[in-house]
């Protein structure tokens, strides 16, 4: 799939091209909300309100800036952050617990209760990180994202991140290993 030929067609008026975008895009703009703490119905939402904003907002996107999946997931991270801060002075956020379990058979019994331990560690040491390390980990690590690409999502240079990246690595590695501190 070509997605500046589905761009293209979309500016053109093409409503069938801008829905292969979404069903392209859907599954990894839900799992980077998750990643960033939304429970499954906040992130849907913010996803609809991503979808929205994109498709009202086409003829922003400029290909020599930066690629689609950058422009989408900066409208997606803006959308959350602002959503978030007004939900935090309501005291109505609520963290995400969907993690995908790791694929195969059957497990064994003490296979499952190990990687639900590890889940529950990792969502721990995940809250105790501030959102925006949560982000850049979620887009460096999960959704595989270019150093140069969560810059300009983020909105600051390359070597910022790298350096945000490796506190926040610092930081997770700290609290899990001491989860109790």
């Amino acid at each position: 799939m070509d997605i500046t030929d589905l761009i293209n067609r979309t500016r053109a008026g093409d409503r069938n091209a801008f829905a292969d975008v979404v069903q392209h895009y859907q599954r990894p703009l839900f799992g980077f909300l998750g990643r960033m703490g939304l429970g499954q119905a906040h992130a849907e939402d913010i996803a609809q309100e991503t979808f929205l904003r994109a498709w009202q907002n086409l003829g922003d996107f400029n290909p020599r800036r930066a690629g689609f999946s950058t422009w989408l997931f900066t409208l997606a991270r803006n959308l959350t952050l602002n959503d978030l801060a007004r939900a935090s002075s309501r005291c109505e956020v609520t963290m995400g617990d969907d993690f995908p379990d790791p694929p195969g058979d059957q497990p064994q019994p003490e296979t499952v209760m190990l990687a639900t331990e590890q889940k529950r560690q990792m969502r721990m040491a995940l809250r105790r990180i501030p959102l925006s390390d949560r982000t850049i980990l979620a887009l460096a690590y999960i959704d595989e994202f270019d150093l140069r690409a969560i810059g300009k999502i983020e909105g600051c240079s390359t070597g910022a991140i790298k350096t945000r990246l490796h506190r926040a690595r610092m930081k997770l590695r700290e609290y899990l290993e001491n989860p109790d501190e």
